[in-house]
């Protein structure tokens, strides 16, 4: 049960509105191509297959769902980014593990490999709907290619019912590309990708001098405990996380998301102060709404990584997840500069730290709508940092909220001149770029007069350069 109460008049109104949303971390797997990997988005970097740039593109829809036992779609191309047409005849095997345990897909219909879970499109694209239900087993109904056993639906989803996605926490889907081009010949090796899904929860919090609501939206469990200090403006809220395990290293960001109303005008700033258990940690802060102020846990898998060491060295409740968010010290709030850019299709904005130091995580904003303006949700994108010899020091997946947000810890080595792309937009090859300095004496990080298109839309316009809040 959750609970939001002010310390000056004990437990107050509670509320709780639960939704699984989805936020995916990816990392690609193939034996025979070491070294070819992502996080944080849908798409990985290309790997060659026969000297073709073989893609594969994974999406799960809708990002918001408000009941456990709506219906989930699980959708995955395999694909020539060279052409961007898609390879044919693919046969793919999914299964989900979670908490470590192999949830496997019963496929029923399937005549060669029944019960594998193998499923099949000529035209290589797979489509599947996820029917959760608290069953002992996942099955799948459809009809057999004859050649290696795949099913399929005729161009329509596959339906999958059973115990998948009807709780909380990490999913470990499992995609492995079995056929290529033809079905009587398996690919050696197998291809395999390893894809986090997760699950998570939002809740709405009352603050109950003010009645006002906060909404946390958590993608790793359900929030066990939460609190509001009045003399220290903090929230508090924490879930199960075992620091203790290999968790940290095995997700590939921890995202957690909070809205709090401008009504509550201690937390409409520009910057405020961010920890998990007690360690200073980056957020970053969208306050540029109308009705709310959305701000943005996101902590890298480096970053968690060296989180989970000193939470462990220090016993700092190494089975718990403990967030605290309030008002910046006096002096402490950090300015930020905001930018826009629009591509033929897209309006990108990045919001960055004013001040940027070397060797100090720096949470790097991201909003993607259409040329309306209106969120791009579940959008896709490549963040990109390229020195000014044009090498390439991160390139870092991200994947947008409903509200089209999303955000990346950057860190830089040292100072100097960096330039600074969003790319791969919603999985397009429109991109937009800027430079910034980093320079530790004067620790500033100025964006470049003008803002480059890149890519193979070499067009659009500025909409507008440094809004301030």
């Amino acid at each position: 049960m959750l609970e939001m109460f002010s310390s000056s008049t004990g437990k107050g109104s509670l509320r709780a509105v639960f939704a699984f949303v989805f936020f995916a971390t990816m990392m690609l797997a193939i034996p025979a191509l070491p070294g070819a990997s992502a996080h944080g988005g849908h798409q990985p970097p290309a790997a060659d297959f026969g000297g073709k740039k073989a893609s594969i593109f994974l999406s799960v829809n809708p990002p918001v769902v408000t009941s456990a036992n709506e219906p989930v779609f699980i959708s995955a191309r395999f694909f020539d980014e060279n052409t961007n047409e898609n390879f044919k005849e693919v046969t793919y095997r999914i299964f989900f593990k979670k908490d470590g345990q192999e949830i496997p897909i019963q496929t029923e219909g399937g005549d060669a490999f029944g019960g594998q879970g193998l499923f099949y499109d000529p035209e290589g694209d797979l489509m599947i709907k996820i029917m959760p239900k608290d069953t002992a087993v996942a099955t799948a109904k459809g009809i057999s290619e004859i050649q290696y056993g795949g099913i399929w639906n005729y161009g329509q989803p596959v339906v999958v019912e059973g115990p998948i996605f009807n709780k909380p926490g990490l999913y470990n889907l499992f995609v492995e590309i079995h056929t290529v081009g033809t079905t009587r010949t398996q690919v050696e090796p197998i291809i395999s990708y390893d894809v986090w899904v997760t699950p998570g929860r939002e809740e709405t919090l009352f603050v109950t001098d003010t009645m006002q609501e906060i909404i946390v939206r958590n993608y790793y469990g359900a929030i066990d405990s939460s609190s509001y200090d009045e003399s220290t403006k903090t929230i508090h809220f924490s879930m199960p996380f075992d620091w203790r395990s290999d968790l940290a290293s095995r997700i590939g960001m921890l995202h957690t998301e909070v809205f709090i109303p401008k009504e509550l005008s201690d937390f409409d700033r520009e910057s405020l102060k961010g920890t998990v258990n007690g360690f200073g940690v980056p957020v970053f802060v969208d306050n540029y709404g109308e009705e709310e102020t959305v701000v943005h846990f996101t902590i890298s898998r480096k970053n968690l990584e060296d989180l989970a060491g000193k939470i462990r060295a220090e016993n700092r409740s190494p089975g718990e997840a403990m967030f605290a968010l309030s008002p910046p010290d006096p002096e402490g709030e950090i300015g930020v500069m905001q930018f826009e850019a629009e591509s033929a299709s897209y309006s990108v904005s990045l919001t960055i730290p004013e001040s940027i130091f070397p060797e100090q995580p720096a949470p790097f904003g991201v909003r993607i709508s259409d040329r309306q303006g209106n969120p791009m949700s579940a959008a896709t994108y490549e963040l990109v940092i390229e020195d000014s010899n044009g090498s390439v020091l991160l390139r870092s997946g991200g994947a947008t909220t409903p509200e089209g947000l999303s955000s990346q810890d950057v860190t830089f080595d040292a100072q100097g001149s960096f330039t600074v792309r969003v790319e791969k937009i919603n999985s397009s090859n429109e991109s937009v770029q800027s430079s910034i300095q980093v320079v530790p004496e004067f620790p500033v990080a100025a964006l470049a007069a003008s803002l480059g298109i890149a890519g193979a839309v070499a067009y659009g316009r500025f909409r507008g350069l440094f809004s301030r809040a």
